[in-house]
């Protein structure tokens, strides 16, 4: 699996997660790790219990690592990356907001198989190598919708220009 977008949560889950966001006080990141000019807000043990995660927390079928909040603004982007960590199997973001959205897209980089070439083509450049991440593909995510993907993906968001986008992130260790 690359990836999948997939209806994991319901428009009410959405709506109380985002009171949770609202709940935790901010914390402001220049950098963290991958993220950059994010308001990154981590749920306490109490508020992993909340009844919005566990449909997530089922989907997923695997061990929870972390759930944290990710809200970008003005600036914000997360750099191209994988959540290769020995202890992270299963990602799953969730959107929960984007207001006046400009910029802050997924973006994903696929493997690129190379069939070779008939002899109306050219080719000029290195052959890129068996399954080597070359096509980058922006990832259509609508409010309430989770994009699904295992650590090996390489993926990032694009700086937001204008307006705000709120995901919730939900790491999962392996499946027992």
């Amino acid at each position: 699996m690359e990836y999948k977008v997939e209806n994991i949560i319901s428009e009410d889950d959405r709506v109380e997660l985002i009171k949770l966001y609202n709940s935790i006080p901010s914390t402001k990141a220049v950098q963290d790790y991958n993220l950059f000019t994010v308001d990154k807000r981590r749920l306490s043990n109490e508020q992993i219990k909340s009844d919005c995660l566990k449909k997530i927390d089922a989907y997923a079928d695997r061990p929870i690592y972390s759930h944290y909040f990710v809200m970008y603004e003005e600036g914000s982007f997360t750099r191209m990356h994988t959540d290769n960590d020995d202890e992270i199997d299963l990602t799953v973001v969730t959107l929960l907001d984007n207001q006046d959205l400009i910029g802050g897209e997924t973006i994903v980089q696929l493997p690129y198989q190379y069939k070779g070439r008939n002899k109306e083509q050219y080719r000029k450049g290195e052959v890129p190598t068996e399954n080597r991440r070359v096509i980058p593909r922006v990832v259509n995510v609508d409010k309430g919708q989770s994009m699904v993907y295992n650590r090996s993906l390489l993926h990032g968001v694009a700086q937001v220009e204008k307006g705000k986008r709120l995901v919730l992130v939900s790491w999962y260790g392996k499946a027992v």
